[in-house]
């Protein structure tokens, strides 16, 4: 089944959230301050592994940071970051291999109708014997050793799979500064950005997925770990804890006060531009608004029951089919 949230549903909601923001604007000093996100006694502090990252969210991450640099930048990078862009399993060139390469014979007639091997390694002389032994150059030749073994060999891209190419492309625009390479390491940076940002989409996906199958089975450890995932994507900060609390009131059936509605949209407005957030959150947030002011629209009001009915039967919001909506 697919997942989506239609138009119609969204302009229905996104004017009620700007009417009940509007309406917002004349509050008093005192009634600001009613309303404003704080810390709640009745969530517990998430455990701290559950803060951790995973192996592979802190590659990303680590990815993520070679974002922030400029062409320039990459072409000024110090011997350390060289060391930095090599993955965990990086083999990295011995001094003795340098050397060699650096007196290895030349064949005049070049490296025409060679074996490939023969032939990089031909290359990979060439490149020290013309630059020397510097980081960039020890880099290109391990990259070929890590990623070239053999011609047409398919390869999976990652985030630090294509960081390792950005720092191939820098090196190589390095070397020879022509407006070709400059625009492959462009290219590559883009591509970088790309991994980076599906590579994010999955990680959200698999975690919300696996944490609405936990709420069907145990909605009170799924209060804590959405509490823990609320934190690790937007910071731990009163915000977070006013959406959690609001979670746990509507997932426990508890009551809530049309304030705590009208907190809950205001919050979630703000952490969500575009009024999205979990499936979860969304759904709630049609309960603050159907308190304040219930829903009779067909789109908005057909969506919000599938939910319920989803809700009750158990059935994970991830498998709510809502083409007809």
């Amino acid at each position: 089944m697919k997942n989506k949230r239609t138009c119609h549903t969204f302009l229905y909601l996104g004017c009620l959230l700007s009417l009940f923001l509007c309406f917002s604007c004349g509050d008093t000093e005192d009634e600001q301050e009613a309303i404003s996100p704080t810390k709640n006694p009745f969530m517990d502090e998430p455990a701290e592994e559950s803060l951790q990252l995973t192996a592979e969210e802190e590659k990303l991450e680590e990815a993520k940071q070679w974002l922030k640099l400029t062409v320039k930048d990459w072409i000024k990078l110090e011997d350390k970051d060289w060391e930095k862009l090599k993955g965990e399993d990086w083999v990295r060139l011995t001094n003795a291999e340098v050397r060699k390469l650096m007196k290895f014979p030349i064949p005049p007639w070049g490296r025409e109708g060679l074996p490939w091997e023969e032939s990089r390694k031909i290359h990979h002389a060439i490149l020290f014997q013309q630059f020397g032994d510097i980081p960039q150059v020890r880099y290109k030749v391990e990259f070929d050793r890590q990623y070239w073994k053999a011609q047409g060999t398919a390869i999976t891209l990652t985030p630090e799979i294509t960081k390792h190419f950005v720092g191939y492309m820098a090196a190589n625009y390095f070397l020879f500064p022509t407006e070709d390479h400059k625009r492959l390491l462009e290219d590559e940076v883009k591509q970088l950005k790309s991994v980076i940002a599906q590579e994010e989409r999955r990680f959200l996906e698999e975690e919300l997925r696996a944490l609405e199958q936990l709420r069907i089975e145990d909605p009170q450890t799924w209060i804590k770990g959405m509490h823990a995932f609320l934190i690790k994507k937007h910071g731990d900060i009163p915000a977070v804890d006013t959406v959690a609390n609001f979670l746990r009131k509507v997932e426990l059936n508890l009551p809530r006060t049309d304030e705590e509605c009208h907190t809950y949209i205001k919050v979630y407005n703000a952490l969500y531009d575009d009024y999205f957030g979990s499936h979860y959150e969304y759904y709630a947030m049609f309960e603050a608004v159907n308190q304040i002011h219930p829903i009779v629209a067909d789109k908005p009001l057909q969506t919000f029951e599938k939910y319920r009915a989803a809700r009750a039967a158990g059935i994970s919001f991830y498998d709510i089919d809502s083409d007809d909506d």
